[in-house]
């Protein structure tokens, strides 16, 4: 112990002894499958990286905009800038509007690159005239699409597991939403959201076919269509 203090001095260590050998050691941001946590899930490291990201693939983008149809340059930002933007979205679900305003701020401007729009103009119809999702309605779909995967038994059984309907097991019946656990969490957000889906949503017949209704639902409630 002396020796140890000698060499070392007063060593100060961030962690928890889970053994007398064993400490697991606590920081405040790590990174996962490439998405970034902080110790409060505020997201602001995570948004920083995707704004930085982002930012640098539409400046390229915009140099060749002389060169490409307004067709080419949709296939080119839905590949290179949506790849990121959409990546382990549903993580965004019920963060704070902050984190939603800036991520709709790089889709907004995305779209005004397309379209050779001004930075002040508006672009609501020319998102309408793209058929894009806007950012909130691009969160469910990701968590809803899961949802019906694990519902038909095409999602991990973990996944599977945290999904109980309420009676007969019909995709027409409501799941069962826990009251005991947050809002965020897959077993509880995952359930609020497919309960308020119509009907025809629900019961499609395959994953292709719920993708297409469940589009054109969220693409009606993205812009006050109904």
């Amino acid at each position: 112990s002396s020796g140890i203090n000698a060499e070392y001095g007063d060593l100060e260590i961030k962690g928890v002894f889970i053994k007398p050998t064993i400490c697991i050691r606590l920081i405040s941001v790590t990174k996962n499958l490439g998405f970034i946590l902080d110790s409060s899930l505020k997201l602001d490291p995570q948004i920083k990286k995707l704004k930085a990201s982002c930012c640098h693939t539409m400046r390229n983008i915009a140099k060749m905009k002389q060169f490409l149809s307004e067709k080419q340059m949709q296939i080119i930002v839905q590949s290179l800038v949506f790849s990121t933007l959409d990546y382990c979205n549903s993580l965004y679900y019920g963060a704070n509007n902050s984190v939603i305003k800036q991520l709709q701020v790089l889709q907004n401007r995305a779209c005004r690159i397309i379209k050779g729009l001004k930075k002040r103009e508006s672009v609501e119809d020319h998102m309408k005239d793209l058929h894009w999702l806007r950012i909130p309605e691009r969160i469910e779909f990701k968590i809803l699409l899961i949802t019906f995967k694990a519902i038909i038994g095409q999602a991990p059984k973990y996944l599977t597991d945290l999904l109980q309907f309420n009676s007969n097991g019909s995709r027409d019946v409501s799941l069962y939403c826990p009251v005991n656990l947050s809002a965020k969490a897959f077993a509880t957000c995952a359930p609020r959201l497919w309960n308020d889906l119509p009907s025809d949503v629900k019961k499609s017949g395959s994953i292709e076919v719920f993708k297409s209704r469940l589009k054109a639902h969220l693409f009606r409630k993205s812009y006050n269509l109904y």
